[in-house]
Order: C-alpha cells, then structure tokens, then sequence
C-alpha cells in the first residue's frame, strides 16, 4: 500500500502520521510537505514601493522556507519508527490543497492522509480547511485523521445528547 502523508511539523498533522501507519501498515510513503514561499517573493509593499525585501533578501527567505519545510518532514520521518528506506521526501511549493492534489495525482497514492484541528464550521468557513478542500477535489481517498483533542470535544458532546435521541434531533 502506497500512502501520501501529509505534514506540515505540526502536533496534528504528526499524530495524523503516526496513526496513519500504524492504521494502513503502507509499504511505501510519500511524505509530503507544502511550502508557501509566496511571502518571500512578494512582501506586500507593492505600489510604487516596490518589495521591501531585496532579491537576496527574497531568496533567502525562500530558501529558509523551504529548509523548514525539509525539517518537518526529517521530524514526522523520526516520529514515525518505519524503515527509512520506504519514505520519499517531497516539498513542493504553492497553496497546500491545491499542491496536495496535484501531488497525487503525479504520484498515484493507494490513499492521501491529512491531519484535522477539528475547527468547528465558522472557522471553516472564513480561514477555510485544507483537509476540507483535499477531501472534496483529490482524485485519491483521503483518510482525515482528526486531532485528538477535536476527537474527545466530537465525544463529550455526544455524551450530552439526551437518550433517544440523535444529535440532529437534539435541537428539535
């Protein structure tokens, strides 16, 4: 089984990870992080400013970008106890959904795993989601691992469902 793990370095998206393998046991991982060097190239001055960053300057944020990006991935690989000679690295740069897709549809994962904070709909709505946004447009199944956190808020409110009925029911 080929599985493309999302990460981003994050508690969530290394949990996501974690049990992610010891869930699907994959005999090859892609692990794949996605790197918005945008603020590098553009500092938001604009106008007749100009960037207030220097080429060098820029390119040395892009590059300091990009080594973060391949130090999450060397930490979910650590955090992961597989044989290392399984896992490909990939950064790629641009927007994470939309790189996360297009990732596997250039690599053909059997399954794509993403991490979830549980954000409730509101901040779904305004700062958006990528596991959202990958679930809905990627070609391969997506596996959201929600955080443990998210998972134990999901289940204290279940328990405060009054018997008999359904959640959605509750608010008749």
């Amino acid at each position: 089984m080929h599985a493309l793990i999302t990460t981003d370095g994050s508690e969530v998206s290394i949990e996501a990870a974690q049990k992610a393998v010891r869930l699907l046991n994959p005999t090859k991982i892609t692990l794949l992080t996605v790197a918005d060097t945008s603020v590098a190239s553009d500092s938001g001055a604009g106008g007749f400013e100009g960037n207030l960053l220097s080429p060098t300057e820029s390119l040395n944020a892009r590059n300091a970008i990009l080594d973060e990006g391949r130090d999450e991935l060397a930490g979910t690989v650590a955090s992961l106890g597989v044989d290392p000679s399984i896992v490909e690295h990939k950064v790629v740069e641009g927007s994470a959904g939309i790189m996360i897709c297009l990732v596997a549809k250039q690599t053909n994962p059997d399954v794509v795993i993403v991490g979830s904070h549980g954000r409730g709909w509101f901040k779904r709505v305004v700062i958006g989601s990528v596991s959202e946004y990958v679930s809905r447009h990627c070609v391969a199944p997506v596996l959201v691992i929600r955080h443990a956190d998210a998972a134990a808020l999901a289940d204290t409110a279940a328990e405060n469902v009054p018997e008999g009925k359904t959640p959605d029911s509750s608010a008749t």
